[in-house]
This record gives structure tokens, C-alpha cells and sequence, in this order.
């Protein structure tokens, strides 16, 4: 004899207890059955448990999306751990939905876990004439004040870059030193500069301010703020640090690099820190790069977003200091006319990308865009490197090379000791893709222009709109 069973008669904390198991997708799904299940949505148990599930809040389009940001803070902002709130700072009306409810979220949740902002720019929220500058990041501040002061044991937070709620950080440090600095394991500091940002005067951060965090293992912060002082505050912590993430905007004549030996000192001391530098729109030369990128440095990431500085003395660099360390190097630049070249592909010495490979055992991510690519320099890095993850470059920029010399007709013969050169833009064979594929062990191609960053063609988008994301993601990887 078969029984049936009505489960939606089942008590809601079995049901809770059963659906916490599920990921937030299966969740939906399953709530969506029948109202008895849609109501065990709303059970606090499955906003509570750990891993705690994220309450992602988006505020990018305020026509389309208010209605849902408003259900969403109505019946879930007082009960959630975890909450990820995407919104658009350059909008009066969105920054005033912010406001609102950063307000409410003081009064209604003191059990907030993890904290992320990420906002779609850094541009300043309001113009001059809409309301005074100052008073906005006065606002904000006593906000994000009292919600870490009413919250028990915040673990993660991030700004996002968001430089209103950056702009005192001075206090925003000193107050989570006081109320979070047993429970913060996670603390993203670093900005993005823009050409508004940059005339803002220097905010004084000092090194000891960061003496009582002592779970700390991830912080994004400056390289205004990055001094030996800092690293050996670091070396002092009970819990090593484990993702140190530093934002290069510009480079200052009085700032002074790190010495190499403090560098050597904490590697020593962590041997599991890796540190990630992000240069942001830093238009330099190698000299000044050096002044960040120390030897004794364990770097295991670098990001050059729009520098238009890739260069033989800095790939040479980071092969010979970096070779135990780096794991992935990502060059983002625009597409000009002709293609930027990081050397001389007519020189006959081997290409520095290729001997980058071939010493950075660990080197698992290559994205080279805006730079002539040798499509055979392409097949030499994959069967350096099989185990490369990922490997960008820009189909405009790869190109064949063919030596010859040109008839009395104008067609060209090739021939290795020719002494003209024929080149082609824009072409991959098919061969040489499948090969590099096979080699990689998945399927390879270059990134068309669709696949790429919006600033790489469009030059007329602010640039932030090309990594913003990217270093969002890179901020929350770890969570």
C-alpha cells in the first residue's frame, strides 16, 4: 500500500533545516513549489547558518530596480549575515536609496557578518552644486560609524573603492580597531583614483592604527599608505597576514620605497603572504615602478590597467625577481593604431613574454591586451606554461611575421634569409588555435572584440569601467 504525504504540511523549521542544505539557486527553486514552502524563505535559520547566504542588493538602474531592492530590504535586511549591495554613486536619487538604508540597517541588524559595497564608479556622488562635498562624506561616515559599533563581530568588509565612504578612513580604521579588531578577518581599504580624486589632499593613516587587528589575513589598501612602519606592524600580528593587495594610482617624489631588507624580513616571517599590486592608469616609467615592485617582495600577482608601460626592462624584472612567485600578469590597454609593442619584434633576440613564461614556474594567468602578439610567441608561451588557465590577448593584435623579399611583381616569396618582412594583423590560424588548446588542455582562442573590456576600443568610457568589476571580484575571491 503507497501513502501519500502532503509536505507541504511539514513544520517550517524542518523544512529550514532541510533547504539550508541548498545552494542559493536550489533555494529559489524550491521555494518557489507551492506558498507553504515560498513562506520558509523568510525562516531566519537559512540567513543565519554558515556559509551564510548573501543577500545581493542591486541599485544599478533606480527605475527598474527599486521595487525589488525594497522587497528585498523589507523582508530580509534584519535577518541576513551577508550582505552585497551594487549600486550606481553617481546617481542623487540611488545615493539617497543608500543613505536610507544604511539607516535602517543600523537599527535593524547588529549581526552582520560580511559587508560589501560595490559601486559601478568612483566618481563623485554629487556635483558642488547639489550639495556640498564634505557634509556628504560626514553622512556616510557616521552611517558606516554606527553600524560597526552596534554590530557584534563584523568579519569581512570591503568599500569597494568607494571614495566617499574612503574619505575618512583615518576614523573609520580607528573605529573598527576599537569595536571589531578580534573578529575583522578581511578589510578592503584601497581606492581608485580619478582625475577628481587626485587633487583631493593626502588622508594621514598611520601604520599603528592597525596594531590591534589580530585576525586580519586580507587587506586591500594604498601604496600611499604602504611603509616599512606598516609591514612591520604586520610581522607583529598573532595571525599572519596572508593577501596584502596594494593600489598604485601615482607615484609620489616624497614617498620612500620599502626596503628590500623589510621585504625579505616579513616573507620570512609569512612565508604564506602573497601580495597583488594593481597599477591603476599609471603612466610611468620602469624607474618608477621599481620604487613599488621591491625584489624582496613575494609578489604573486600584477595588474597594469591602462599604463601603457609594458616594456623589456619590466618583463625582464619580474622574470628575474619574481620567478618562485608570480602567478598571474594581466596587461589591460587600448587598442591604438598601430598595436602598442612591449620590444623589438625585429630584433633577433628571444621575446622577453616568452622568457617570462619559461622562468615563472607558477604562472598560471597571462592576459596581454593592446600589444602586438607574435602568433607563434603565442604556441611557444602555451607548451612553456600547459598549466595557464587563462591566456588573453586581443585577435586584432596577433599577427604573423615572414621573412622574404618582394618580385618585380610585388608579390612576396618567403625566404629566411630575405631581407624583407611581411606582416599580417588580426589572424590566428585555426592550427595554431587548436594546438595552443590542446596544449592548455582546453579550448583557446583570441578574444574578439565583444570579449573584451569596454575601454580596450571605446576610449571614450571612463577607464575605471574596464577593471572596476574585475577588482570587485578580486576583493571577494577570498570569501
Amino acid at each position: 500500500m503507497v501513502f501519500s504525504y502532503d509536505y507541504s504540511e511539514l513544520p517550517q523549521i524542518v523544512l529550514a533545516e532541510i533547504f539550508s542544505y541548498l545552494k542559493h539557486n536550489e533555494l529559489l527553486l524550491a521555494t518557489s513549489t507551492c506558498l507553504s514552502w515560498r513562506n520558509v524563505l523568510y525562516h531566519p535559520k537559512l540567513w543565519s547558518s554558515i556559509p551564510y547566504r548573501c543577500l545581493r542588493l542591486s541599485l544599478i538602474d533606480r527605475h527598474n530596480d527599486i521595487q525589488c531592492f525594497r522587497y528585498l530590504t523589507t523582508n530580509f535586511l534584519s535577518k541576513t549575515r551577508y550582505i552585497e549591495i551594487r549600486f550606481d554613486p553617481t546617481d542623487i536619487n540611488i545615493l539617497k536609496d543608500i543613505l536610507q538604508f544604511l539607516d535602517i540597517l543600523t537599527c535593524t541588524n547588529r549581526q552582520i557578518k560580511i559587508l560589501i559595497f560595490r559601486p559601478t564608479s568612483t566618481h563623485c556622488a554629487l556635483a558642488e552644486n547639489e550639495q556640498p562635498f564634505i557634509p556628504l562624506c560626514d553622512k556616510i561616515f557616521h552611517l558606516l560609524e554606527q553600524i560597526i559599533q552596534s554590530n557584534q563581530a563584523i568579519e569581512i568588509i570591503s568599500f569597494g573603492c568607494w571614495f566617499e565612504s574612503l574619505f575618512r578612513i583615518e576614523e573609520l580604521v580607528h573605529v573598527l580597531a576599537q569595536k571589531q579588531s578580534h573578529s575583522i578577518k578581511q578589510l578592503h581599504l584601497a581606492s581608485i583614483k580619478s582625475s577628481e580624486t587626485h587633487s583631493i589632499a593626502d588622508i594621514y593613516l598611520p601604520s599603528q592604527s592597525f596594531l590591534p587587528f589580530t585576525s586580519l589575513n586580507t587587506l586591500s589598501i594604498d601604496s600611499t599608505y604602504l611603509t616599512d612602519e606598516l609591514l612591520q606592524c604586520f610581522a607583529q600580528q598573532l595571525a599572519p597576514l596572508k593577501r596584502l593587495i596594494v593600489h598604485v594610482s601615482e607615484f609620489r617624489s616624497d614617498t620612500q620605497p620599502i626596503d628590500d631588507l623589510v621585504w625579505h624580513s616579513i616573507a620570512s616571517i609569512m612565508p604564506n603572504l602573497r601580495v597583488t599590486v594593481h597599477m591603476l592608469n599609471a603612466h610611468e616609467t620602469f624607474r618608477k615602478y621599481s620604487r613599488v615592485l621591491r625584489p624582496g617582495m613575494p609578489l604573486s600577482h600584477l595588474r597594469m590597467y591602462f599604463c601603457s608601460s609594458l616594456n623589456v626592462d619590466l618583463l625582464c624584472y619580474l622574470s628575474v625577481h619574481y620567478r618562485s612567485t608570480l602567478e598571474c600578469l594581466d596587461v589591460i590597454d587600448s587598442v591604438t593604431e598601430p598595436a602598442l609593442r612591449y620590444h623589438n619584434l625585429f630584433r633577433a633576440e628571444p621575446d622577453p613574454l616568452v622568457l617570462l613564461a619559461w622562468q615563472c614556474k607558477k604562472l598560471t594567468s597571462l592576459t596581454i591586451l593592446g600589444y602586438e602578439v607574435l602568433e607563434v610567441n603565442l604556441l611557444a608561451i602555451a607548451k612553456l606554461r600547459p598549466q595557464l588557465r587563462r591566456l588573453n590577448v586581443c585577435a586584432d593584435c596577433v599577427m604573423t611575421l615572414q621573412y622574404g623579399h618582394l618580385q618585380m611583381n610585388h608579390q612576396f616569396v618567403e625566404d629566411d634569409d630575405g631581407n624583407d618582412a611581411f606582416i599580417q594583423y588580426g589572424i590566428c590560424t585555426n592550427s595554431i588555435q587548436t594546438i595552443i588548446g590542446q596544449v592548455l588542455g582546453w579550448p583557446w582562442h583570441p578574444l574578439s572584440k565583444h570579449e573584451l573590456p569596454i575601454g580596450v576600443y571605446e576610449y571614450t568610457v571612463p577607464l575605471e569601467l574596464s577593471f572596476i568589476e574585475q577588482i570587485h571580484n578580486i576583493f571577494q575571491s577570498s570569501i
